[in-house]
């Protein structure tokens, strides 16, 4: 992606340009006209090239995975980013329509009063045509410091961890891969998706799957969820082939067993055509009779076992 500046910056890079043009002619007269009719077509293409450039070379929305386009629409909105292209090429086209029909006649008048009238009057009507647009720019620039953040999805088989918040399930992402989530104990430690891979050689091929660690969720309807929950829900939607549903039997994270399993009856819902792996987390501290895996990220308890049903799942 482009690196994309306010109005303000546009314009004074498009000046700084300017002041660099000089033409040499040995006529004084041609010399001066030359000068400003070249000064203000490098003031005039600067912005337009500029504002093409953030157009084309943003990444077309629609042509994105559907994860990343929900990705969008959650941490900015797809309809405001949209908007804010379409304002920025709005600008552009209106840039080169005023430079185009006002550049004849500075190419037809020999009067340098006219000709610098003639300049300011463009630089002027550009200005305010790219002041019009600061408030899209601004939509563009934080669009891009939040996308050059979002992670990067392999198409690769995935497994996508999913449950309460504190049940343990950045420390299950660690244990199975290569990944280093942040973990603490509060609620909703993790705020974005992070990614992990494992891989498994089997003769002279090396399969490579992605695991993903997703924020907690709580146990209520997707209307009432929020932007952190609803970052979780889309990774489960868009990525998962396998779902990881941890539970913690401690109740140490702050939710009721009863809530955890409601919790799960409410997801097996919503993705019928996934395969589940149900795993009972903290198996150190506390197990239950239930016949759902037992594995313990401390002592490393059931890891193995749960990294050979994932392979024998795909």
């Amino acid at each position: 992606m482009p690196l994309v500046l306010s109005a303000e910056e546009i314009l004074n890079k498009a000046f700084r340009k300017t002041n660099k043009v000089q033409i040499i002619d040995r006529n004084a007269l041609y010399k001066k006209k030359k000068t400003i009719i070249a000064k203000t077509e490098s003031f005039s293409d600067t912005i337009v090239s500029s504002l093409e450039q953030y157009v084309k070379n943003f990444p077309s929305i629609n042509n994105l995975p559907p994860f990343y386009q929900e990705l969008i629409d959650i941490k900015i909105s797809v309809g405001q980013l949209k908007k804010a292209l379409g304002a920025v090429d709005w600008a552009r086209k209106t840039c080169q329509m005023i430079y185009s029909k006002q550049s004849k006649s500075l190419r037809k008048s020999r009067k340098i009063d006219f000709l610098l009238s003639k300049q300011q009057e463009i630089y002027g009507r550009i200005s305010s045509v790219i002041k019009q647009i600061d408030k899209e720019l601004v939509v563009i620039i934080d669009a891009q410091k939040i996308m050059k953040k979002f992670p990067d999805i392999s198409d690769i088989p995935t497994v996508v961890i999913a449950g309460y918040p504190n049940v343990g399930k950045s420390s299950l992402l660690r244990c199975l891969s290569s990944a280093k989530p942040k973990i603490a104990q509060y609620p909703f430690t993790t705020k974005e998706i992070s990614v992990g891979h494992i891989e498994r050689k089997e003769r002279h091929i090396t399969n490579r799957y992605q695991i993903i660690d997703t924020p907690g969720l709580l146990d209520r309807p997707i209307s009432k969820k929020n932007d952190i929950e609803r970052q979780a829900v889309a990774a489960l939607t868009h990525l998962a082939d396998i779902i990881i549903f941890v539970i913690d039997p401690t109740e140490t994270c702050g939710y009721t067993l009863i809530d955890q399993m409601h919790l799960l009856s409410q997801v097996k819902k919503m993705f019928i055509d996934s395969y589940f792996i149900i795993v009972e987390n903290k198996a150190d501290f506390k197990k239950t009779g239930s016949k759902y895996l037992k594995v313990s990220c401390e002592s490393g308890e059931g890891i193995e076992i749960l990294i050979e049903k994932i392979y024998s799942n795909f």
